[in-house]
C-alpha cells in the first residue's frame, strides 16, 4: 500500500509540475511509528474509558487500528 501511495504521489507531483522528494520508508521508521501509534492508541482508549470521553475513545481506536495496519506493512517489507 505504501508503494502504491508513493507512485500515486509521484504521478500527481509530475502532473502539477512540482518537485517534492518523498522520504523512503524503512523498517526502523515503521517500527517507531507502530510503537508510537500503539502507545497513543492504548492511552486514548484508557482515557476514553475512564473519563467517558467518546472522542478519546474514537482516537484511541484509530491509533490501535493504525498500529495494526503498520504491522501489516512491516510484514510486506
Amino acid at each position: 500500500m505504501i508503494k502504491k501511495l508513493d507512485e500515486t504521489l509521484t504521478g500527481v507531483n509530475k502532473l502539477a509540475g512540482v518537485n517534492i522528494n518523498i522520504p523512503k520508508v524503512t523498517k526502523s521508521k515503521l517500527k517507531y511509528s507502530r510503537y508510537l501509534t500503539t502507545v497513543v492508541g492504548i492511552g486514548g482508549l484508557t482515557l476514553g474509558i475512564i473519563g467517558s470521553s467518546k472522542s478519546l475513545l474514537l482516537l484511541g481506536t484509530i491509533g490501535v487500528l493504525s498500529s495494526i495496519a503498520t504491522t501489516n506493512e512491516l510484514k510486506k517489507l
